[in-house]
């Protein structure tokens, strides 16, 4: 799979979150969108080597079972050095779609769920890597002390008892999706969350780049907001002293405005306007290898 890497965010659209130390305040944006169309901006902060990204690769109109939709794909990347305590061991991953009252202040915010777009469809639900394998020796041991009376005073023993075991844990990566609906969303969600674990046996960090798809009924030629949350959790360590007076926080930055009109992506994935087509070509979408024999375009 591909990553928003750095020869491709000229072509991208999209933003980049990184963590950073923040004196300032909580409401601070990284990124303005000042009424902007599928703006293309990142952000550049960062703790040493460490940082993780999001850029929309593909936005596309037609329809889907009958309906106006439009399909989406975001590249989600994360770096971190390997095998260190820097890494990143698990993430959360928020994907919102929301109606645009206001191009101009994306905090003006809908209070009617059934204008936001509804997700119809997404990918991946589930992601696991291979299958490691960790050998281990445990022991257990059972120690009685047993005291008696004799007929010269009292003496004691102790008994022990002990079992050693071979014991085989396995672990994988794993990334799971699901569809996240509040009780305002009962006609259908506007969310897809997902959560990534690293191999808690080889702990090499979370998977480091996937590609998400999105495929959501949409009111036709009505604009909406995208707001992409991602929340890691790195194993590293801090000098205590800092975390007094300063606190780790991740950038905040305005949705991405969609308008519902203009389309980007992979030419040949946009000469088609029925996304549930058979000939739908998906592994454009989903940044996968073409089928043995297909056409190249």
């Amino acid at each position: 799979m591909q990553s928003g890497t750095d020869n491709r965010q000229g072509d991208a659209l999209g933003f980049e979150a990184n963590l950073v130390f923040s004196n300032g305040s909580d409401t601070l944006l990284g990124i303005h969108n000042d009424a902007r169309v599928n703006r293309s901006l990142a952000t550049q902060e960062h703790i040493g080597k460490t940082s993780y990204s999001a850029y929309v690769q593909h936005i596309q109109y037609g329809t889907y079972q009958g309906k106006p939709a439009c399909l989406i794909g975001i590249d989600f990347a994360f770096r971190f050095p390997p095998l260190a305590g820097s890494r990143f061991s698990s993430a959360e991953i928020e994907v919102t779609f929301e109606k645009v009252l206001n191009i101009h202040n994306p905090s003006v915010r809908s209070t009617d769920a059934s204008l936001d777009p509804i997700v119809a469809n997404f990918a991946p639900k589930t992601v696991v890597g291979q299958v490691k394998e960790l050998e281990s020796t445990k022991l257990f041991e059972i120690e009685v002390p047993v005291v008696f009376e004799t007929p010269f005073g009292t003496a004691g023993l102790t008994s022990r008892w002990s079992k050693e075991t071979k014991v085989t844990e396995e672990g994988r990566m794993e990334i799971h999706g699901n569809l996240a609906q509040d009780d305002d969303h009962d006609d259908g969600a506007n969310s897809v969350t997902w959560d990534m674990t690293e191999n808690p046996i080889s702990k090499e960090g979370i998977l480091r780049s996937f590609r998400g798809a999105f495929i959501l009924f949409y009111r036709k030629n009505e604009a909406f907001w995208m707001r992409v949350s991602v929340k890691p959790v790195v194993k590293f360590s801090l000098d205590p002293r800092r975390l007094f007076t300063k606190r780790l926080v991740g950038d905040k930055d305005d949705p991405v405005l969609l308008d519902g009109q203009t389309a980007r992506g992979s030419l040949s994935c946009l000469g088609y306007s029925a996304f549930d087509s058979s000939a739908f070509p998906w592994h454009e979408v989903l940044n996968l290898p073409a089928p043995l024999g297909s056409k190249e375009y």
